[in-house]
């Protein structure tokens, strides 16, 4: 089977429709949107002053930073090498009005087994859903929900900080448009990597992605006006959903020995498809080689504490791969066939 184009990498800009649907819940409730999902972080750690704020061992490197600048320190809790909860015993040094984050990794429902004895501590709950769909999230489980539409659906920025409880710190919050300069660089780079998948551009993309990327505007920023208005009137959100569900779902049953989450239930509408490889570099480059750009989230050297052994472990291993809507399921059978082949040699 021959897929031509690359498949994978930064997803372009969604077309503007003429078939919108209604967004599916990234705005219910009381919300604030945001520039960015390190953006709502920050924020909430200004909100709330937590003399801690708790994540867990396996987090991108933003996370920390973002709490950092609110100069507050950040504790870890332990994941093991199935992305799970070691145990609860950090719970113990949990204090009252610390901040504690649980992630929904891919997209893919967080744990809950810590939430009964963090209310009993008297802890605030943000479930970061920054990768996920909100069919997905169990939002009854967190005080706060921090989506992060922009990864789902192209778009230059966005995020949304939910508030489930306490929405009256929300008055409090005076927000800035982005940085005009960056959001049009945002914007071009999306646009760029459109033109790429539709009609094999030539605009090179990936040097001034890294620029928008090694630049996102960390403080009180708003949701850009643009992104704001195709969330609203221009995206066919029920395509995009069923695409990258009917995606996850062929992966999920060709990669099933490999898969990360081979028991997530047939509704999910993950970011990516994360699995786990002792040969990572080796398939990546072979990955590459047929054109399948893939991703590593994350690299914990330098910012992880090496006491959290399989959490590094894991960070080795583990890599994802494209599943959104701009593939098909011949595209799914595609990579996993050219995985599994690499896998028998």
């Amino acid at each position: 089977m021959q897929t031509p184009g690359l498949i994978g990498g930064l997803l372009g800009i969604e077309e503007i429709t003429n078939k919108p649907t209604k967004e599916p819940g990234f705005f219910d409730g009381r919300h604030l949107r945001l520039a960015d999902a390190r953006s709502g972080i920050w924020l909430l750690v200004e909100l709330l002053s937590p003399k801690n704020v708790w994540m867990p061992s396996f987090v991108c490197k933003v996370m920390i930073e973002a709490v950092e600048k609110a100069g507050v320190p950040v504790c870890h809790f332990d994941l093991n090498y199935d992305m799970k909860l070691n145990s609860l015993d950090w719970i113990d040094q949990v204090q009252p009005n610390d901040l504690v984050i649980i992630v929904d990794y891919m997209g893919y429902p967080s744990e809950t087994d810590c939430v009964n004895q963090l209310r009993e501590k008297k802890a605030w709950i943000l479930d970061d859903a920054s990768q996920a769909w909100p069919s997905n999230v169990q939002a009854n489980i967190a005080d706060f929900t921090l989506y992060s539409p922009r990864k789902l659906l192209g778009l230059p920025d966005g995020a949304v900080l939910c508030f489930q409880s306490n929405g009256t710190l929300m008055s409090d919050v005076n927000l800035k448009p982005p940085p005009t300069d960056w959001i049009m660089k945002s914007l071009a780079v999306v646009q760029r990597r459109r033109d790429f998948d539709r009609w094999n551009g030539t605009d090179p993309w990936q040097e001034l992605f890294k620029e928008v990327n090694d630049t996102f505007p960390l403080g009180p920023y708003q949701m850009s006006e643009f992104s704001h208005a195709m969330m609203t009137h221009g995206i066919n959100f029920e395509n995009i959903a069923h695409r990258r569900n009917e995606n996850y779902l062929v992966l999920n049953e060709l990669l099933q020995d490999i898969a990360l989450f081979p028991n997530s239930g047939p509704k999910m509408v993950p970011l990516g498809f994360p699995i786990r490889v002792s040969d990572r570099q080796n398939l990546q480059d072979h990955l590459l080689n047929h054109n399948i750009s893939t991703g590593v989230n994350w690299n914990l050297e330098g910012y992880i504490s090496d006491v959290h052994e399989e959490s590094h472990r894991l960070s080795k291993d583990i890599m994802t791969l494209p599943c959104d809507q701009r593939y098909s399921k011949d595209d799914m059978v595609y990579i996993a066939e050219t995985i599994n082949n690499h896998i028998k040699q």
